[in-house]
């Protein structure tokens, strides 16, 4: 399988990207695979933070176009089947109850970028290469590439990025708010990545769980509604043993010990 799952101690769930040969492209059964591996993590409250990341050089070059229109045929309704199928991988990622973390460690092009994108958040490091570049092989952007850079970086930039096909590289994607972090060096990059993750998984469970849904509809919701949610949401936090170990360990001046009930 060229996807490797790990699931540290602290919560953390890492999603490996390992077909390093081919830069990690996001073949369909890589695709299946991170589906499955999110499906039967949902579920599982031990998992507190994803990581995606990619084996190598690359985080992920690409999708595997030729495997797609061979089984797409000539077809462009069989093709767009097939399409639709494989960008739930993308919606899995976005849509994945707790936080997710991507560390990109080298190209993160076409669907390698979508990938990064629907992560909560993004690590970058000197090697990291963002591209939306599906218009310079002469096809139309997929994956949720034109909603996802728009929101990301505004619709002005996010038109230049597709309309000419830039690379943008790590500490210029920073500046544009395609990433959040730089690492210095492509050795400190993981460790950098994981130690945010811990740092999300060490956070009360439900109101993180709780948090990243208010987050993802402030995206495309009115104030007046996101207020709603939260209201709700955090009415509902303050009535949990975490919010009561919370802030007795304020109070004790000492770190808290979430349980996530």
């Amino acid at each position: 399988m060229p996807l490797h799952v790990d699931q540290s101690e602290a919560g953390v769930l890492t999603l490996r990207l390992d077909n390093p040969e081919r830069r990690n492209a996001l073949d369909l059964d890589m695709a299946q695979g991170m589906r499955s591996a999110l499906a039967s993590a949902a579920t599982d409250p031990s998992v507190r933070c994803v990581l995606v990341t990619g084996t190598g050089n690359s985080f992920c070059s690409g999708a595997d176009l030729g495997g797609l229109l061979e089984q797409g045929g000539g077809s462009v309704l069989l093709r767009r089947e097939l399409l639709g199928a494989y960008y739930r991988t993308f919606l899995d990622v976005r849509d994945f109850p707790v936080p997710t973390v991507a560390a990109v460690n080298g190209p993160a092009i076409g669907a390698g970028l979508n990938l990064a994108l629907c992560c909560d958040l993004r690590l970058c490091s000197p090697s990291a290469r963002f591209g939306a570049t599906f218009v310079r092989i002469g096809i139309h952007p997929g994956g949720g590439a034109t909603h996802l850079l728009t929101r990301l970086v505004g619709p002005a930039r996010a038109a230049e990025m597709v309309l000419t096909g830039e690379i943008v590289e790590g500490a210029r994607a920073v500046e544009l708010g395609l990433a959040n972090r730089f690492a210095k060096s492509d050795s400190l990059l993981e460790a950098a990545a994981v130690q945010l993750c811990e740092q999300i998984a060490g956070n009360a469970p439900a109101a993180v769980r709780a948090s990243k849904r208010a987050l993802r509809l402030a995206q495309d919701q009115s104030f007046e509604a996101v207020l709603e949610v939260e209201a709700l949401a955090q009415a509902a936090s303050q009535s949990t043993e975490d919010a009561v170990e919370g802030w007795t360990a304020f109070r004790e001046k000492r770190a808290p010990r979430f349980t996530g009930r």
